[in-house]
């Protein structure tokens, strides 16, 4: 009888144990698998035509290596290896099924389905000058899968254009080579930001986690898009709601004031409240605008 309690108590404990590890791995990081970035078909036709393929391939190469550094370093996920999720990929694409990834709670597909780099010249004959502007246009497609239900929770278009103008003068023939990459490296580095800040913010909304006085203190960091001058909305959570029409469920969010972000470091972020009615610990927080120029 002794021994069957002491059972008792033991599965008990052990039951006891393995919720507190399952409840702490729930509260943890996410599980974030990425897929090696590709272009569209159809695009990776068109370069290759127009003969500028190499092109092509250092920007993919650029925003692969871009976006698994942002992502990583917004501190919001565990990133699961590379290879392990690209070669699962590829396997169920092979066989016609469904990308499972076990080990994920996501997986983030990207797709780059436009590219463009053109170069325009105006010849100033009065001044003995060619004004050349270069203009890169790069457009992808992110999408979020939740691997449980292998849903889509999220597909966004991302385009970014970048512009440089020089002048040069009229025995001038070549351009700079460093000054040529520096242009594609600013529009492949704003991209993978505005990509990794959205990963972030569908699995993991950025919240408050900090406020004394009229400072406010957000769980975003340095590396995921949010920089000093932007003014940020904040929103409580209120009741659950349900779409009649589709069945899908939500929170309410009540806009209970306004945060202007004056510092931004590795691990967290810090605001004025601007306006409070009522900002508290585990209010969600979105972007509203971002700094006119100059404002730091």
């Amino acid at each position: 009888m002794k021994l069957g309690r002491i059972f008792l108590l033991l599965t008990v404990a052990a039951l006891c144990l393995a919720s507190a590890v399952q409840a702490q791995e729930a509260a943890g990081k996410k599980k974030l698998a990425i897929t090696k970035i590709a272009a569209t078909d159809a695009l990776a036709q068109r370069m290759a035509k127009q003969g500028v393929g190499l092109s092509l391939d250092s920007v993919l190469q650029a925003l692969d290596s871009q976006v698994y550094d942002r992502v990583l370093n917004t501190r919001r996920f565990e990133l699961l290896e590379r290879s392990d999720a690209d070669a699962l990929a590829k396997e169920s694409s092979a066989a016609g099924e469904a990308f499972a990834f076990n080990k994920a709670d996501y997986i983030l597909t990207i797709r780059v389905d436009s590219f463009n780099d053109r170069m325009e010249e105006r010849r100033l004959a009065a001044l003995g000058k060619t004004i050349r502007a270069r203009t890169i246009e790069l457009s992808a497609v992110a999408k979020i899968t939740e691997v449980a239900t292998q849903r889509a929770i999220a597909s966004t278009n991302f385009k970014v254009t970048k512009r440089d103008s020089e002048n040069r003068s009229e025995n001038t023939t070549g351009r700079v080579g460093e000054g040529s990459d520096d242009l594609m490296i600013q529009a492949v580095s704003e991209m993978a930001g505005k990509i990794a800040m959205r990963a972030a913010d569908t699995v993991s909304p950025a919240r408050v986690i900090g406020k004394r006085d009229r400072v406010v203190t957000i769980n975003r960091n340095d590396q995921s898009g949010i920089a000093v001058g932007q003014v940020w909305e904040v929103f409580a959570l209120g009741d659950e709601l349900v779409d009649p029409d589709t069945g899908e469920k939500s929170r309410e969010e009540v806009l209970v004031g306004k945060v202007k972000i004056t510092r931004v470091t590795p691990q967290n972020s810090q605001g004025e409240a601007v306006e409070d009615s009522g900002i508290e610990r585990g209010a969600i927080v979105r972007l509203a605008e971002e700094p006119e120029a100059g404002v730091e």
